[in-house]
């Protein structure tokens, strides 16, 4: 009788461990099937593109010469948005804090954001800067000058 007891309960336990692992990949697929593009602006004037595919592109300013771009799969889509997510605040401005810019799938619908961790901005920043595929040069050259992310934020 113990055993079966044993046996029911490991039973109940893996059912409760699939329904949570299930619930975790509902709210996986729901952050990516909602958003394609996440946009990130810094005071300093550094932006930051993550499509849903991973690629991008990384710059500074508005000049075309001064972005790069980065592969697909550089970043994992899915992650981003879940660091994201708890420490997005719907309330801020650009000179105060990092905007963070949700593009939904038809690419007309925007959800603005702002975030006010720089260390986990700085930590895109330095994956999308170390995985370049064009304009590596330039682009090292204008972060030696300015950083993305400052510590005056």
């Amino acid at each position: 009788m113990k055993h079966i007891t044993n046996f029911i309960l490991l039973g109940f336990l893996i059912l409760i461990g699939c329904k949570e692992q299930t619930q975790s990949n509902k709210i996986e697929s729901d952050l990516k099937s909602k958003y394609v593009t996440i946009d990130i602006y810094t005071p300093s004037g550094w932006s930051l593109t993550i499509k849903q595919d991973g690629s991008g592109e990384v710059g500074f300013g508005s000049d075309t010469t001064d972005f790069a771009t980065f592969e697909k799969n550089t970043f994992n889509f899915s992650d981003v948005m879940q660091k994201l997510e708890s420490k997005l605040e719907p309330e801020g401005s650009l000179s105060t804090k990092i905007v963070v810019n949700l593009w939904e799938k038809d690419e007309i619908s925007l959800d603005v954001q702002y975030i006010s961790d720089k260390i986990l901005v700085n930590k895109f920043f330095q994956k999308a800067l170390s995985a370049l595929t064009n304009n590596k040069e330039r682009i090292e050259e204008i972060y030696k000058e300015k950083k993305p992310v400052s510590s005056e934020l």
